[in-house]
This record gives C-alpha cells, structure tokens and sequence, in this order.
C-alpha cells in the first residue's frame, strides 16, 4: 500500500514537472519572439520621398511686358530632369510641393508607373483670384505606384498665413495640406498628410524679423496636430512635405510632438532624428538664423527644412524607420546647382501591422 502510494506521488510530482517545463518552455519562445528588435520583425516595406520641385514660372506675364519671379527655377527642362531623377530613384511614395506651372514635365517619366491625385493649376494672371489677391490652388500632389490603392481626401487650407507681398508672399497662394488613405501592394494600411507650410524670407531671418512667420507657422502646426488627432484610427500616420520648419526654431516639440503624446493615443517621431540625430530634438534657439556654411541646400546643422514625420497609434499599426536620406549628390545640375527648390529627403519604412 505504501509503495503504491509513494508511485501514485512521484507520478504525479513527474507530471507537474513536465506541465512547468512546457510553460517555461512556452514562456522562453515567447520572450524569444518579444526579443526581436521591430526592425528586424516581419511587415512589409516601402519608401518614399518628399521634395519641393520648385514649379513657379520664371517669369510672369503681365501683358505688355514679363517680371521675373524665378529665374533660377528648373524650368521646363530641368523639371523634365527631375521627372527622369524621380522615376530612376524608383520610391513607392512621392510627395512633391510647389507643382505649379510644369506639372506636364513633373509627370513625363512617371505617368508610365505611377498613379497621381488631382494637380492644382498654373500661376497666370489668368488664375489669380483678385478679390481675395491670391492664387486658389497648393501646388501640392502625391504620386504612389500603381500596385498601391490610394483614396484622396478634399485638401484643407492653412486657417492662417501671413505676408501677402512681403515675407516670402506667403498670403499669395493658398497652402495647406492634402490627406490619403493609403493601402500598400502587400494590404498594409496607413495615413499620410502632404503640404506645404509658410516660409521665412531671407533677409528676415538673419535679420531676427522672422517673428511673424513663426507665429503663423506654429499655429499651421497646431492646426495639422488637431486634424490628425480627429480623423486617428489603429492606421499609423506620415507626415511630410516642404514644413520650412527647423527644431530650433519653431516650438514643434512641444506644440505638435509633446501634445500629441500627451494624449496618451501616439507616439510621434521624425525619421531624421530617429536614425541621424540619436533620438535627440535640437533645443529652441533664439536669435538671427545662419544656415550651414558651404551648404548649397537649406539646412541647419544637417537639418533640412522638409520633414518626414511618423506617429505610431497605441495598440495600431507601427512604422518602424529603416533608412533616411538628403540626396545633394544625384540631385543636381551639370553646374552643380540643384535641380529644385531643396534636396530630396527620402525614407524606407516597415509597417508592421497592429497584432
């Protein structure tokens, strides 16, 4: 009897033993599987580039005689070129600014492959809306390959902007910003928000007279945080485009990043931090802006003015950043000029969908 019993305990010691080396084993695969660094987790992958393609005419008529407004401007031919630039570097994504007079040329070498939303129109006395004194289009657009399904939303105005023929004219045309619904070759869904901010004039900046376009920026930035907080879902967010905007400058880590994460709905990055800058915001500088010497683009201590930023919504869809670049080596004219307005600041992403 006491044998049996002493068999009936070990069998039963021997079965709890092998029930808590599968747990530890199930526990040790696990850990295994949240051990993996996100880059390295499986999704699928895409790029895309932002750049402002510099698309105001040269010159204006205004009947009886021209006023140049952009001759250093790519023009017809160098438009074409940039065309040939961006269907050779082959990104999945394109998000242009400033397509204006040469969208023809913009999309010669691209309409092969890519899909395009709707183009605004030509800067021409004939488009210029007198009442308001201003031209009625962004000049924004986004082109996507054509294995990627896109739905286009109405595009939205800046509420605010500042300098109708001062500070870089920026009252001139009406800028904003354009949202897509994006869904990837592989299914793989995600939001993006193209645009294009108000800019500082030159002399402004060095100056220390840049005050107002700050102010107005900042409330463009206040006003984009507000919209992609309404419309968030389990979709992560991009958002791209010509920002005119440098960290030390305007308030965007506090006003725009913080905020959002403050909600307690998003983490917010920008791919050039992320992988260039060690994860580390530039701290608000005040004073006269200088930009990097010797650089032929606009930049700021390696910053550019064109941002690509990422917002990962809690318990979504994640975008992990793989790869950031400023293109001032392909992106330039035989006299070493560049092609556009700035240089093209392109990423790569995996999007790693909510599990």
């Amino acid at each position: 009897m006491i044998s049996y019993m002493k068999q009936t305990r070990q069998r039963r010691i021997s079965a709890i033993l092998m029930i808590c080396g599968t747990i530890l084993m199930l526990t040790a695969c696990s850990n295994d599987d949240d051990s993996t660094s996100p880059s390295e987790r499986p999704g699928e992958e895409f790029s895309l580039v932002t750049l402002n393609v510099d698309g105001l005419p040269q010159k204006l008529s205004l009947g009886l005689f021209d006023v140049s407004i952009n001759e250093s401007g790519p023009g017809e031919t160098y438009s074409s070129v940039i065309s040939l630039y961006l269907a050779r570097k082959s990104h999945d994504i394109i998000a242009v600014q400033e397509n204006f007079n040469f969208n023809e040329q913009i999309c010669s070498a691209l309409d092969s492959d890519y899909s395009h939303d709707e183009w605004g129109d030509e800067v021409t006395l004939g488009n210029f809306n007198w009442d308001g004194m201003y031209f009625p289009f962004d000049g924004v657009n986004l082109f996507w390959r054509k294995n990627i399904k896109v739905a286009t939303h109405d595009r939205t105005h800046w509420a605010e902007n500042y300098g109708k023929f001062d500070h870089a004219w920026d009252d001139i045309i009406e800028k904003g910003f354009r949202r897509y619904d994006i869904q990837l070759k592989g299914g793989s869904q995600l939001v993006l928000y193209n645009m294009h901010m108000d800019a500082s004039d030159d002399d402004d900046e060095a100056n220390g007279d840049d005050g107002p376009d700050r102010e107005v920026r900042l409330k463009q930035w206040k006003q984009l945080r507000d919209s992609i907080l309404t419309n968030l879902d389990s979709r992560p967010v991009i958002v791209c485009g010509d920002l005119n905007t440098w960290y030390e400058r305007d308030s965007v880590k506090t006003a725009f990043i913080d905020y959002i994460e403050a909600t307690g709905k998003a983490i917010v990055g920008d791919v050039w931090i992320t992988l260039k800058h060690n994860g580390r915001y530039p701290e608000m500088v005040e004073g006269n802006v200088t930009k990097d010497e010797g650089a032929i683009g606009w930049s700021r201590n390696g910053e550019t003015l064109d941002k690509i930023l990422y917002i990962n919504p809690r318990g979504g869809s994640q975008l992990i950043p793989l790869y950031v670049d400023i293109d001032q080596k392909d992106y330039v004219r035989d006299d070493g000029e560049m092609l556009g307005d700035h240089f093209p600041l392109s990423a790569t992403f995996r999007l790693l969908t909510e599990r």
